[in-house]
């Protein structure tokens, strides 16, 4: 029992490498191989339709070549490359007629390689599909390995003949699939490198038939047009530019006036609001002027006050003792008179 399934473990990195590499051929051949194949032959029969189409009025080929790109996966590069086409005209009995279209950009700049070969197959992925095939057979190789090892048994010398036998057959099996992964990259390989070319060849003559239908470069026609229209934006720019003078000198002139208008206005205002402020200004100064002065006024009048009082305090003692004086002096002045009679 325990052998069986050691050899259900070595045979499934086997199976599963066999599997994944039938769903890789399969997901090559649906996606890349039959898809690429449709696609060189679809760029195969539009080219041989629109070389077919040279003969005749340019202006009919020009619509049949766009009927037989339409439904297809080139309808929208068709149709930006019609748009890159210079129309000429001519007149007849005085009327003006398209008589042929010039190409102004080469086909190949939009029937590019990318647009339409590699993002409608995918190839980028499909250019990586052969390494990635060859890594899955080299890590199924690697686990069969693994498993085998894993199970091998050296306890005794039977069971070792049994654990070699078996893994002999696991790596055996692990190396087929490898070799089967590796067979199958270098045919994807081949294929795809193949196919790719082949593509690469139809997509060429589609170009080479598209451009055979137009003439190449712009003409004199082409070149006169642009002189005509370079004179024209001229014209239409000065005459824009005088109608813009024109328009804007009566705003230019109303601006002026409100700015002038504004300018007065802030005169007025200015000197209303310095009018004020040198009042203000002048009002402080003069309280604090009061506030600084007054004290020392006020002090210096006390003390003259003072003094002044003092002084006439003084002045009145003396005149009282001046007149005690002469009254003491008159009866001594009495009594010698009286003495002398």
């Amino acid at each position: 029992m325990v052998q069986n399934e050691t050899s259900f473990l070595q045979l499934l990195p086997p199976i599963v490498v066999a599997g994944l590499l039938i769903y890789a051929a399969y997901v090559f051949v649906t996606r890349f191989v039959i898809p690429s194949r449709n696609l060189r032959t679809s760029l195969s029969k539009i080219a041989n339709t629109v070389r077919s189409m040279s003969d005749g009025d340019e202006m009919i080929r020009k619509s049949g070549v766009a009927r037989v790109f339409q439904n297809t996966t080139m309808e929208k590069t068709w149709h930006d490359f019609s748009k890159t086409l210079h129309t000429q005209t001519t007149i007849v009995n005085g009327v003006a007629r398209q008589s042929r279209s010039r190409i102004t950009v080469p086909a190949a700049h939009f029937f590019s390689v990318s647009a339409v070969i590699d993002r409608p197959l995918g190839v980028d992925y499909f250019k990586h599909l052969p390494g990635i095939l060859t890594g899955v057979g080299i890590i199924g190789t690697f686990t069969g390995l693994l498993f085998g090892l894993s199970s091998f048994d050296a306890t005794n010398a039977d069971s070792m003949s049994r654990s070699v036998g078996m893994l002999l057959a696991g790596v055996r099996d692990a190396f087929y699939a490898s070799a089967a992964a590796i067979t199958l990259a270098i045919a994807i390989t081949h294929w795809e490198k193949s196919l790719y070319r082949q593509c690469l060849t139809a997509l060429d003559d589609l170009v080479e038939a598209v451009n055979s239908l137009f003439e190449a470069g712009v003409g004199e026609e082409y070149l006169a047009n642009l002189v005509r229209n370079a004179n024209a934006n001229t014209d239409q720019a000065k005459s824009l530019r005088d109608e813009l003078i024109q328009s804007m000198v009566p705003v230019i002139k109303q601006m002026e006036m409100v700015q002038s208008q504004q300018t007065s206005n802030l005169g007025s205002i200015l000197e209303q609001a310095l009018t004020e402020a040198n009042r203000r200004l002048a009002v402080q100064i003069e309280n604090a002027l009061t506030r600084q002065v007054k004290g020392p006024i006020d002090e210096l009048t006390k003390r003259l006050d003072n003094r002044f009082s003092h002084q006439n305090g003084s002045t009145e003692d003396m005149a009282r003792r001046v007149i005690r004086a002469r009254q003491s002096e008159r009866p001594l002045a009495e009594n010698n008179t009286e003495g002398l009679s």
